[in-house]
């Protein structure tokens, strides 16, 4: 089970499965990462990474009835690795745009999108495990209603609230394969940026950052503090992103950085013990910023079926413990499963492929209308205002006709979707 060759093995599967022409449904022409296109292919993996980080875990899972980290040091890294990327990559994408718009943009604007973006998939997980969980205990109440009615509303909050607890006395986390925790830290750092805005505004951004990846490093070293460690993780991405802004860039070839990179994070793989250590996410830091500076791992991270699966990574993250638990609740599947390692890596396919089509149609049909309906509510916002009088210069959150007309294209384009009247004729 712990032969690292596996991994390697599934994720050149998954990226022949998104390749074939059938997946072009998933494709963004409108990237967020924009001139960083590595970023979409860095967070495929990322979350594949994540999934086969717990495909390990759910086998010894179902073998001891303990969800525990397994002893294998690769794929324990597996997991903390993609979760750091994320929050690397958040913390870059949105200093970034802090740094672009000089600590001003549109935070309605901003906040909408997070919350458009963000809540529709993480919603319909939650209420899939919800009634996977009350179907596991037979519909029938083992705890106090207002205990229940409390739990369930910890759960629907958007993640918010910082707690996965007990649904009627059943395990819910392990249904979502406990990745909903990072939620509640990206809106943390969503709510931060109000306040750290400010030093956006001048030339005393990287300083900072600085002060703030020392103070960081001093609370995880001295205070062994858990939330230290994260928000060092957020602020290597600012300080990637500070560092670009300044024009401190690598200037080597596209091909050394690469080699930089790979390098960095075999060492990584091979020489760490501990996914959120310090040492451990300062790597992590170096291979982030060489990323962005311009390694793509010879075209790995820009390559089509990355990005594809780059599209779909948050559908991908908040889906794998449906699939899992679905998957293995078939007796004969598990069975089968835990007859051999080979076996298990051979069930460990049929769920990647099944996680991958899911939330290819999952980024489809939830996570684009649910963006969609932000932007017409933006958009309607705008045109009142349009309506009210000329535009007036509204800095980078200002909209042009062009936008605006955008905008209720792509509205139109997800309300035919869903409500299309049939067509007159045979």
């Amino acid at each position: 089970m712990d032969i690292p060759l596996a991994y390697f093995i599934l994720m050149a599967l998954a990226m022949g499965l998104v390749l074939l022409p059938q997946f072009r449904f998933v494709d963004n022409h409108a990237s967020s990462s924009g001139h960083y296109a590595a970023l979409d292919g860095l967070r495929g993996f990322a979350a594949l990474s994540v999934f086969v980080h717990h495909l390990v875990i759910y086998y010894y899972y179902i073998d001891t009835g303990l969800w525990s980290i397994t002893n294998s040091r690769f794929y324990a890294l597996l997991g903390p690795v993609g979760v750091s990327l994320f929050f690397m990559i958040t913390g870059f994408l949105f200093w970034g745009k802090m740094l672009r718009t000089r600590g001003r943009p549109d935070w309605r604007s901003l906040y909408i999108r997070r919350l458009f973006r963000i809540g529709p998939m993480y919603l319909f997980v939650v209420l899939v495990m919800l009634f996977i969980v009350f179907a596991k205990t037979d519909f029938q109440l083992y705890e106090p209603l207002s205990v229940v009615m409390w739990s369930v509303f910890q759960w629907l909050a958007l993640g918010i609230i910082d707690t996965q607890p007990d649904v009627n006395t059943y395990k819910a986390t392990h249904v979502l394969a406990g990745v909903t925790w990072t939620i509640y830290y990206e809106w943390i750092f969503y709510a931060s940026l109000v306040l750290s805005a400010f030093f956006s505004r001048g030339k005393w951004h990287m300083l900072f950052i600085t002060v703030g990846i020392v103070l960081s490093l001093l609370g995880k070293v001295l205070l062994d503090l858990h939330v230290s460690g994260l928000a060092l993780l957020f602020l290597c991405g600012m300080m990637a992103a500070s560092l670009l802004h300044e024009n401190f860039q690598l200037r080597i070839s596209q091909r050394l950085l690469s080699i930089l990179a790979i390098s960095c994070i075999s060492i990584l793989l091979i020489t760490s013990s501990n996914g959120y250590g310090t040492l451990t996410s300062l790597m992590l830091a170096l291979f982030f910023y060489l990323v962005v500076s311009g390694a793509n791992l010879f075209g790995l991270l820009t390559c089509l079926p990355a990005v594809r699966l780059g599209n779909i990574s948050y559908s991908i993250y908040l889906m794998q413990g449906l699939v899992l638990t679905a998957i293995f609740a078939i007796p004969a599947v598990r069975e089968f499963a835990m007859t051999s390692s080979l076996s298990y890596w051979t069930i460990g396919l049929l769920c990647l492929y099944t996680l991958i089509i899911c939330a290819a149609l999952g980024y489809v049909f939830i996570e684009k209308p649910g963006i969609a309906i932000g932007n017409c509510l933006l958009q309607r916002k705008t045109e009142t205002v349009a309506v009210q009088g000329p535009l007036q210069n509204r800095g980078t959150g200002s909209l042009t006709a062009n936008d605006l007309a955008a905008r209720k294209q792509e509205c139109l384009g997800f309300g035919h979707l869903f409500f299309q009247r049939p067509r007159s004729g045979h």
